[in-house]
């Protein structure tokens, strides 16, 4: 029910959008649905803070420091949002000094002032998650006592690829051929399989040289909460090659269609591997979060040498190897 609501939210803003400078009958329609996204941004602060102080009746362990650290992050956020919808002056100012030399941002268009406020929310919600489950060592603990299934994954590729695709006009004002273009998507050549595959292993090389030296010097606490993580999905995903490959699969397209294809050529190659990174909050405050950064401008420069087939081709051997080195060992064993 949350993915068809979010859909079908995110598919009238689409529609209604128009130019951000128009007298159109439907600027009114459109503005008042996008004021939505930072008032629903205050709504999950507030919530996140009122679940703290009533801990007693709701069953997460949340602490009120950590709420009160979320409700700020989520109005700062929301008033950020909402000026940008109010000040053209903000939006061209963005455009200019921001966005422009890199990606293809109009600050008049409102399907592309509709995936900036998006990509705000997207922050919101999916830091409210990291926060109710309690963090780190909350994650861990829960992946322990409920894992990640392969519906799950399954289910977050397909929001992945529902918000790509409603959010380019698919079926709006795309058709399917229009749309696969927009995205950059097409038949795999053996450029994109070569560039895929070379760029897949060396960000496994550099996130492997990178944890090495950082488990050398970080607090051994933290990289126990980052092992266990990591370890329950190897766990669940792991002990078949076919799990493997799905895992490696799902994530990577549902990912790279929405960053590479959908905001990369709006929002450029830094700020959508940054948006990149950041969406990945269980990583937040610790230097994984860097060589995710590292990793995301590797697939975006791929995506823009060839297609968006190689970024996905990217980020599925990314995400295959240490499953297919974990496999190796264990037969070698």
């Amino acid at each position: 029910m949350e993915l068809i609501i979010g859909v079908v939210y995110l598919a009238a803003l689409v529609f209604f959008a128009p130019r951000m400078d128009s007298t159109k009958a439907t600027a009114p329609v459109f503005h008042n649905l996008l004021i939505g996204l930072p008032v629903l941004m205050v709504f999950l602060g507030l919530n996140v803070l009122l679940i703290a102080t009533a801990s007693t009746e709701f069953e997460y362990d949340l602490s009120p420091t950590l709420a009160l650290i979320y409700a700020v992050f989520s109005v700062s956020l929301a008033s950020i949002a909402w000026v940008m919808i109010q000040l053209p002056g903000l939006r061209q100012w963005i455009s200019i000094h921001l966005i422009r030399s890199s990606g293809a941002y109009d600050p008049d268009n409102g399907v592309h002032t509709t995936a900036l406020i998006s990509v705000l929310f997207m922050l919101v919600y999916t830091a409210a998650n990291f926060v109710l489950l309690g963090g780190q060592a909350g994650v861990a603990r829960a992946l322990s006592e409920q894992p990640v299934e392969l519906m799950d994954m399954i289910a977050s590729t397909v929001r992945f690829l529902a918000v790509a695709l409603i959010g380019v006009g698919f079926m709006l004002y795309r058709d399917i051929d229009a749309t696969l273009i927009r995205l950059g998507l097409r038949l795999p050549t053996s450029q994109d399989v070569l560039w895929g595959i070379l760029a897949g292993v060396g960000a496994f090389a550099l996130m492997f040289a990178f944890s090495t030296a950082w488990s050398l010097i970080a607090p051994p606490e933290q990289i126990s909460q980052l092992n266990d993580v990591t370890t329950q999905t190897m766990v669940v995903f792991g002990q078949t090659l076919l799990g493997s490959v799905l895992f490696a699969f799902l994530s990577g397209l549902g990912e790279e269609v929405l960053f590479r294809g959908a905001l990369q050529p709006i929002f450029g190659l830094w700020w959508t591997s940054l948006f990149f990174a950041l969406i990945h909050v269980q990583y937040w405050f610790t230097p994984a979060l860097i060589i995710i950064f590292i990793v995301s401008l590797l697939f975006g420069w791929v995506k823009k040498r060839t297609s968006t087939n190689a970024a996905i081709i990217a980020h599925v051997v990314y995400n295959f190897l240490p499953f297919l080195l974990i496999q190796l060992f264990s037969q070698s064993s």
